[in-house]
């Protein structure tokens, strides 16, 4: 062998790599670096015809805005990639962003896209159209009999009346969609080995009853017309999350099994939309539902107000198994010259928690939230850490040394209790 001949194979290393290490490259690159990869050799030239994972997301999107109508270009190269794929296709993903005013998932594409998916094994697959009015999701969709990831969203969700279920989905993610009567009942119902589920913004139900017994995470934000959640027959729910987005419903939550882990997210654009807690929550749920749990996150919760900061004690005295506790108070100018001392009501409730991991974050009056701090010192004897995060406008030396001195000079109960102050502008 010539000296040239051994100093080109010594440069070339990167065509001796082990097949599942090219696969991890290209896994890991967008379709149009994929595309790339086929000038690095001659063992490269068609190496990304057989990259088991395909992704057409906003990048690719964005690379035809110059195009006055990219519609039949982006479907013509979506296409004929798929048809010129030479392997298996484990990861298929198309999301179409918002900004992309230019292109839709039509039908048409789909029945041909996802027959040549099917055939190519696929399981993992997403299908999101953010970006126009929703058109009835196509029933080939449901043909794809080895998935055990799914998401699709931007389409109008009506169940084929042969449709046998997805028998080895794990994972459903759905996402906009609105639906016909029955149809999500149907479509949950199909995967008897669902593990994890997440309904966000979805339309064309008002009560969701959810009897899964293998779905162990739920996360749900809330739709306008969602009026009831009812998990009690989803035995294996150990993970719930629920973001409320600010919609109102009074006694939202029906039921709920034995979980390990729950955070509620709710968000308000004025003073006037805030509701307490307890409409979402009903304290009446607490006793029996909340002796397992071992998380527990609540956002934009108002601890100025006595009767949210007392709701949080009567959650806090109800979970005798939680190890974590997250609390968010956002801030509101508003309240800040009216806020009361409630420090007196939280001394008269006296209870023993098994709290570790405490995390406060307030933004905004810090008063109460001090108080709930000292409530929470007092009464956990095994605690370890509790985080006090302060943020505001402007933060003055004063003020914060203040704080922290307060902080630092609370009794507590357990002897390895480490308290942290911390503190930023927003």
């Amino acid at each position: 062998m010539t000296m040239l001949n051994k100093k080109a194979n010594q440069n070339d290393q990167i065509s001796d790599l082990p097949s599942n290490v090219i696969d991890a490259i290209l896994a890991n690159l967008e379709i149009k670096d994929q595309i790339r990869t086929s000038i690095l050799s001659k063992k490269w030239r068609y190496m990304w015809t057989s990259a088991p994972q395909l992704c057409f997301d906003i990048d690719f999107f964005r690379s035809f805005r110059h195009l006055d109508d990219a519609n039949p270009v982006i479907s013509k190269t979506v296409t004929n990639i798929l048809m010129g794929h030479s392997g298996p296709i484990h990861k298929f993903t198309l999301f179409i962003p918002f900004d992309s005013p230019f292109f839709d998932i039509e039908v048409e594409y789909l029945n041909t896209w996802i027959p040549i998916l099917s055939r190519k094994g696929i399981k993992y697959l997403n299908f999101v159209n953010v970006n126009s009015v929703p058109d009835e999701i196509p029933y080939i969709i449901f043909s794809c009999k080895e998935l055990t990831y799914l998401r699709f969203g931007g389409f109008n969700m009506l169940i084929p009346p042969d449709f046998c279920g997805f028998k080895k989905l794990l994972e459903l993610h759905l996402d906009m969609l609105v639906f016909e009567p029955g149809a999500l009942e149907t479509l949950a119902s199909g995967c008897p080995f669902l593990e994890k589920l997440i309904i966000e913004s979805c339309h064309g139900f008002e009560h969701l009853d959810i009897s899964s017994p293998t779905l162990k995470v739920l996360k749900i934000v809330l739709g306008d017309d969602m009026k009831s959640i009812s998990l009690e027959k989803s035995k294996n729910l150990v993970d719930f999350t629920l973001d409320v987005n600010g919609i109102r419903v009074y006694g939202l939550i029906k039921s709920l099994p034995k979980i390990k882990r729950f955070s509620v997210e709710r968000s308000f654009y004025n003073k006037e939309e805030k509701y307490p807690y307890a409409d979402i929550i009903p304290p009446t749920l607490l006793a029996r539902s909340f002796n397992s749990l071992e998380y527990l996150k609540l956002g934009d919760m108002n601890l100025n107000d006595k009767g949210e900061l007392l709701y949080v004690v009567s959650i806090l005295e109800s979970s005798p198994r939680l190890i974590e506790f997250a609390l968010y108070q956002p801030c509101n100018k508003d309240d800040t010259s009216q806020v009361s001392d409630h420090s007196e009501e939280l001394q008269e409730c006296c209870c023993w928690l098994r709290l570790q991991i405490v995390d406060i974050y307030v933004a905004g009056c810090p008063q109460q939230a001090m108080s709930l701090a000292q409530f929470i010192l007092v009464n956990s004897p095994v605690l370890e850490t509790l985080t006090f995060n302060y943020c505001y406008e402007e933060l003055d030396a004063p003020k914060l040394l203040k704080i922290s001195q307060g902080l630092l000079l609370m009794e507590r109960e357990s002897p390895r209790a480490q308290v942290e102050f911390n503190h930023s502008t927003f």
